[in-house]
């Protein structure tokens, strides 16, 4: 009798066991369907723990709510989640979901899906605890060795002459970027002017080399991250840089930025490589207002060329779109504009084989007031631009702003 007790036991807890992992291949296969990448999932008691990279999904909180929702259906008796959201196989953010019936929770929404219920969500840097968890979980539908091929539209305006109407460059920059490893970025970009009335006055009226880079993100601690690049960056430099961030909680970020540079630039007589060797350093601090959805960063120090000064950003967000104005004080002069950031690619784009055509995930251009006599022969109030693709929407990976984007998504779904 007690033989065939234990037996019945050990076939439950069998069946048992093979359920819960049909349950999280499950989970991987209809994941990896939504275009999500390197993901882990794990189930302990009542609590899902994942990570997973939004490959396929526009901006930093869409994914999010997507994983949310599938999660949510995938495993409908979960009471909480805790989701790590890589970028480049590096962790950004954490995502923690509580169901109504928890006491922790408070309703998200007053009219919930099936698929959302009342939940509560909050979103912090908070990691590495997630990560622990998953431990050695095994990864499906890794990003390794899958590129990405993407046409920038690049234009150029400017109307300080008497006589012309403007000088303008237009021009298209096919990307290709690919992730090597955890925290990496490789990004190769040539330019190639297609309409200007400027082909020998300026290097940029050349075909030439627009990034050729790689850029390595150190994971640190949760708050603390380094992010080491190398190479030829936008504007013709060529050389290093180290950013540096720290989270001083969902709003706050300091930061410090540090490059070495010299000029590589072309002309009729083909490529020139200056020395490299103009430092600057900047510091740098950002707030993002919930209330009002506005984002403010004040940027000082040494700029690029050598001169020193401020600028100062102020940004409003309307989900994936950013609209802002900036003043800039350095040297003795000064210059103020606006810079926006609007959706150009869709809002999911699929990447199936081993390379992604894509369109630009978004389009951004900033404006200057000043860009004539001392302040452009002197090139101040410059800043390194290490990629193509980093703007106020892109890669924006502020705890504030994903949390109160993500509620709102899972608001309206």
């Amino acid at each position: 009798m007690k033989k065939r007790t234990i037996i019945t036991v050990c076939s439950l807890l069998l069946a048992m066991a093979a359920h819960a992992i049909d349950i999280i291949e499950e989970a991987r296969t209809a994941l990896a369907r939504q275009g999500f990448e390197d993901i882990r999932i794990k189930m302990t008691g009542s609590t899902v723990y994942a990570c997973l990279e939004p490959t396929a999904w526009r901006g930093t909180f869409r994914g999010a709510g997507v994983a949310v929702e599938e999660i949510c259906r995938l495993f409908p008796d979960a009471t909480a989640i805790e989701l790590a959201i890589t970028e480049y196989k590096s962790p950004q953010v954490a995502v923690h979901v509580r169901k109504a019936d928890d006491a922790l929770a408070s309703p998200l929404t007053s009219h919930p899906s099936p698929l959302t219920p009342h939940l509560s969500v909050s979103v912090d840097y908070e990691t590495i605890a997630i990560l622990k968890v998953l431990g050695a979980s095994p990864s499906s539908n890794s990003s390794t060795g899958r590129f990405d091929l993407t046409v920038y539209p690049m234009v150029s305006i400017d109307n300080h002459r008497l006589d012309v109407l403007c000088e303008y460059i237009v021009s298209i920059a096919p990307s290709v970027q690919t992730t090597l490893w955890p925290g990496s970025r490789l990004t190769l970009m040539p330019v190639f002017p297609i309409a200007t009335n400027v082909w020998h006055e300026k290097p940029d009226g050349y075909i030439r080399i627009g990034v050729a880079a790689l850029q390595q993100e150190l994971h640190i601690t949760d708050r603390f991250r380094a992010v080491v690049s190398g190479g030829f960056f936008m504007g013709n430099q060529l050389g290093g840089d180290v950013l540096l961030r720290y989270r001083l909680g969902k709003s706050f970020t300091l930061g410090a930025q540090a490059s070495l540079l010299g000029d590589a630039y072309v002309d009729d007589d083909g490529y020139h490589f200056e020395k490299i060797d103009r430092l600057s350093a900047l510091a740098r601090i950002s707030y993002y207002h919930t209330p009002t959805q506005l984002e403010a960063g004040l940027t000082g120090g040494r700029f690029v060329y050598g001169d020193y000064g401020a600028r100062l950003d102020i940004t409003r967000h309307f989900g994936e779109y950013a609209i802002g104005i900036f003043g800039i004080l350095t040297g003795g002069e000064h210059n103020a504009g606006f810079h926006f950031a609007i959706p150009l690619g869709g809002k999911r784009q699929m990447r199936k084989g081993a390379v992604r055509l894509m369109l630009p995930e978004y389009f951004d251009w900033e404006y200057n007031m000043v860009s004539y006599h001392e302040y452009a022969d002197q090139k101040m109030g410059r800043q390194v631009e290490t990629r193509p693709d980093v703007n106020h929407s892109a890669h924006y990976w502020q705890a504030a702003y994903v949390e109160q984007y993500l509620k709102h998504f899972l608001q309206t779904k």
